[in-house]
């Protein structure tokens, strides 16, 4: 099992592939030791050293060599280093969520198997991820674009940018990122149905045990909700906002980019539903069997349960009113996502990012 997870027989989420690779390399040992506001691991460290490249490096030498940095024509480029960093933030707190929500939930004395639950993210997941996002934007830049196109449009400082930072420092961050959140939402769900995990019917929130488990999959999205919405400002502000932010150089972005944005979201929305959906049906499957079972035994106690008459409602032998109080524990036991508030907080997310995209482009 991918993760990296210690062999000191508890169950955990392990390391981010990426990071574990920075900890071989020795570079981790590098990262100032001072206290921060923010607990940064090996991937926020990477994604940091990605960030001063881009900004220090590659726009001090258009400083020096008297081009007009790149953030000045265009404010909000400046998103995409805080997305690049924003992602490796939030991988790295699902990674302690997860953590989190297996204690909450008790997980470990719930089920006969728990090494299933080692390691959130398969390694094999992030590598492919890796592997197709460095393959696709260095032939986009090498092939599709060209260098020569690339060094006339914006100087050598463009080419390192799209041949060297973009897919060997954006990358893999942002694979890592998405990898955790197929992760999060497929995966775990889907390992959760395969070991049975059986429902805490002493829930004081009557939702099985699971809200935990409920809870890491909306704050996924609500990760992912953000980088959407990053994205939308980032590409189609710079057209809509004037003053500073009006940036004219590139054309506006067209149906095509309009259509690759509904697609992302549609596939992160439909990530999400698919996690949801397998997470709700196993807490309906496991009542609807406890209920079967339940009812088998109460018959065992009463002869004709169809007829009325041989039952003496007023007087009940005590072993129906146990069954009934534990039929009373299952059916209080909700399916996640189980309120309004639940229900009303994924709706928002769901529609928001697409919601600002339509409003930018028509504006």
């Amino acid at each position: 099992m991918g993760g990296g997870t210690p062999d000191d027989g508890e169950i955990s989420a392990g390391a981010p592939l990426l990071a574990r690779a920075l900890d071989r390399t020795g570079v981790t040992g590098l990262a100032p030791t001072a206290r921060l506001p923010v607990d940064l691991g090996p991937l926020a460290w990477y994604a940091l050293a990605v960030v001063a490249v881009e900004l220090v490096g590659l726009q001090g030498y258009r400083l020096v060599t008297g081009q007009v940095l790149t953030f000045v024509q265009n404010p909000l480029w400046l998103l995409r280093p805080l997305v690049l960093l924003g992602a490796a933030l939030a991988t790295e707190q699902l990674y302690r969520r997860y953590d989190r929500a297996l204690v909450r939930s008790n997980v470990e004395s719930r089920v006969a198997d728990p090494d299933r639950f080692d390691g959130l993210v398969p390694d094999r997941l992030t590598a492919l991820l890796v592997a197709l996002g460095v393959g696709f934007t260095v032939v986009n830049a090498a092939v599709v674009l060209t260098v020569p196109q690339l060094y006339a449009a914006g100087g050598a400082t463009r080419v390192v940018r799209f041949l060297v930072v973009t897919p060997f420092g954006y990358v893999p961050v942002l694979a890592s990122f998405l990898a955790t959140y197929v992760a999060v939402e497929v995966v775990l769900p889907r390992r959760i149905a395969a070991a049975d995990v059986p429902l805490d019917y002493l829930d004081p929130e009557r939702l099985g045990g699971m809200r935990p488990v409920g809870e890491l999959l909306k704050l996924a999205y609500y990760y992912l909700m953000v980088g959407l919405v990053a994205y939308a400002v980032a590409t189609y502000g710079p057209y809509v906002l004037g003053g500073a932010f009006a940036y004219r150089a590139l054309d506006a972005p067209g149906l095509a980019v309009n259509a690759l944005f509904t697609a992302v979201w549609l596939l992160a929305v439909g990530v999400m539903a698919a996690g949801i959906y397998v997470l709700h049906q196993h807490m309906a499957r496991q009542k609807r069997e406890r209920l079967y079972e339940l009812d088998r035994r109460a018959r065992d106690h009463v002869d004709d349960p169809w007829d009325i008459r041989s039952f003496d409602a007023l007087d009940p032998p005590p072993e129906y009113q146990r069954y009934r109080k534990r039929v009373e524990l299952v059916t209080a036991t909700k399916e996640y996502p189980a309120t309004f508030t639940m229900w009303s907080q994924l709706v928002v997310g769901v529609v928001l990012p697409k919601a600002l995209q339509l409003v930018l482009a028509a504006a």
